[in-house]
């Protein structure tokens, strides 16, 4: 991951517009952007940062601009497992395969009625699964290509070696750079967190039906 450190800046405070001040002359709180913490899956680091949140959903902030400046971010490498902590970093993105969401899911009005597809997906080093969500009546296929860059995907898990070895790590909302993909497949595993699989181990409650297996990417 060729990510461009500006450790010589200070932290900043990310506003809109011009600060506003109350009564007694201090920033008014209101005028402040809220943050959200990101966990950024790359091509050669493990990396968390705070982004200034400026669109109602981490998709669409992602599928706005093409360059994100993080602070307060650790950095962890995939080689040899070394961390970085950086004030200031900024990353493209197309440099991220994957974007973890902390905290609850985007704003419920912005929600359409879909249904679930369980998928699986190889994007670069990181293997994915969990529910693409579609538009009933729409081919899950079609859908996945015919979307911006930056696709979500709920109840996900990401699995990827490290040099202690293999690693996952369960979310309930992950953001998939699709340009990276490399396949995708109806899943051939129960995608739900452990606490929700009720079926015997072995076993599938989902049938992998709705699409075909698909390389996204020769």
């Amino acid at each position: 991951m060729s990510m461009r450190s500006t450790l010589s800046r200070p932290l900043r405070v990310f506003r809109h517009g011009p600060v506003a001040y109350d009564a007694a002359g201090k920033a008014s709180d209101a005028a402040e952007v809220p943050t959200v913490g990101l966990t950024l899956y790359t091509g050669d680091s493990v990396a968390f940062g705070y982004l200034p949140l400026s669109a109602a959903r981490v998709t669409d902030l992602m599928n706005e601009h093409e360059e994100f400046e993080f602070v307060d971010t650790c950095l962890e490498s995939l080689e040899d497992g070394h961390e970085l902590a950086a004030g200031s970093v900024v990353v493209a993105r197309d440099e991220i395969f994957v974007a973890a969401v902390a905290g609850p899911r985007g704003d419920p009005k912005r929600r359409t009625r879909t249904r679930p597809i369980p998928i699986e997906m190889q994007v670069g080093p990181y293997s994915v699964w969990g529910n693409l969500h579609v538009v009933p009546g729409t081919d899950p296929l079609m859908s996945f290509r015919s979307r911006r860059t930056m696709v979500p995907v709920t109840e996900a898990t990401v699995e990827w070696d490290s040099p202690d070895g293999r690693r996952l790590a369960q979310w309930a909302t992950v953001v998939v750079n699709r340009m990276l993909a490399d396949w995708i497949a109806p899943a051939r595993r129960d995608v739900r967190p452990r606490d929700l699989q009720l079926v015997p181990e072995g076993e599938s409650s989902t049938s992998g039906e709705g699409f075909a297996p698909y390389v996204v990417r020769s």
